[in-house]
């Protein structure tokens, strides 16, 4: 002990002096420096309050803006939905309009086709008594030149309408291809 006792006695004035610099040092900086960097301790922490609070107050208002996006898009692809359907029935409509057109065109050519198919055999008939009746007059005359027998003058009759029959048959057939 006597090392420490030796050593206080001699060093006793200096450490008294360090000891009252260092009192008066921390006195100074509690007067002096600690209301500073309270005050700026405190100015921070007031902006990051107030930051944080502004940073809350735009995620609530993205977050709203999120919400009602979603809610236009929602409105949005339910009116393509809706639009899609009305197309859809537009399409049906048009197309049942088309096809019935379509059948009218059919029905009204079938009919002018069946017109000019008896306009042709009417024809083809008026032709044929016209024929028949040239015929029975070239026979008729032949008959009466050469006074022939009943049986004779039934048989040139009757060749002579199955030639023209038969010659008419063909053209109307022709016709009808």
């Amino acid at each position: 002990m006597s090392q420490i006792q030796e050593f206080l006695s001699s060093n006793i004035a200096s450490f008294l002096w360090s000891l009252s610099a260092f009192v008066v040092f921390v006195l100074l900086l509690l007067k002096l420096g600690v209301k500073h960097i309270l005050a700026a301790v405190d100015a921070r922490e007031a902006k990051i309050a107030h930051e944080l609070g502004e940073a809350e107050a735009t995620f609530l208002r993205a977050k709203a803006t999120q919400a009602d996006l979603d809610a236009k898009m929602r409105a949005a692809e339910a009116r393509i939905a809706e639009l899609m359907a009305e197309g859809r029935r537009d399409a049906e409509a048009i197309k049942g309009k088309l096809v019935e057109q379509g059948r009218m065109e059919i029905d009204a050519l079938r009919t002018r086709a069946l017109r000019e198919i008896e306009g042709a055999r009417h024809a083809a008939l008026v032709g044929l008594r016209s024929e028949i009746a040239d015929i029975s007059i070239a026979v008729a005359e032949k008959v009466l030149r050469s006074r022939l027998d009943a049986s004779h003058q039934e048989a040139l009759v009757s060749t002579a309408l199955d030639a023209a029959y038969a010659a008419r048959l063909a053209d109307f057939q022709k016709a009808e291809h």
